[in-house]
């Protein structure tokens, strides 16, 4: 069996090792990029929802198209990751308790923000919003956390 170029018992010890790094860095890269990902994710709630309720037309259409953009990357890397990866598998499950709350926080922002919105928001309105936006930001914070610590 050649692997490499190289018989696999004819390996060199450094041979050795270096394949053995070249595998772990194509197994922890993609996972890593998730578990930015989601931070990432977590990061832009807490701010996209105070400007698209809070901020002026300019700030929500670039909010939006942000939000597109990032959805569209996070769902691409996540689709060509190519590696089973346990806690990026489990943080990104669709019925699963990090896809779930985060559907349930966010809508609840969307409500809060949309049904609930007086015509000039006072702070304790806008201090409420904030407020559901970063529960909101929880459950990705969470996956982060679990993806980056996970030992690979």
């Amino acid at each position: 069996m050649k692997t490499g170029g190289v018989r696999g018992d004819d390996l060199t010890p450094e041979e050795a090792l270096r394949q053995i790094g070249e595998v772990d860095r194509r197994t922890r890269r993609p996972a890593r990029v998730a578990g930015l990902l989601y931070a990432l994710l977590g990061l832009s709630t807490i701010g996209y929802w105070p400007i698209m309720y809070l901020g002026p037309t300019w700030s929500r259409a670039v909010a939006g198209v942000a939000w597109v953009a990032l959805t569209v990357v996070f769902t691409w890397h996540l689709a060509r990751m190519g590696i089973e990866d346990r806690e990026v598998t489990w943080a990104n499950r669709t019925t699963g308790p990090v896809t779930v709350t985060y559907l349930v926080a966010f809508l609840a922002v969307f409500v809060f923000g949309t049904f609930f919105r007086p015509d000039d928001p006072d702070p304790g309105w806008s201090a409420t919003l904030i407020a559901l936006a970063a529960c909101a930001s929880v459950p990705p914070c969470y996956a982060a956390w679990r993806v980056l610590r996970a030992e690979r």
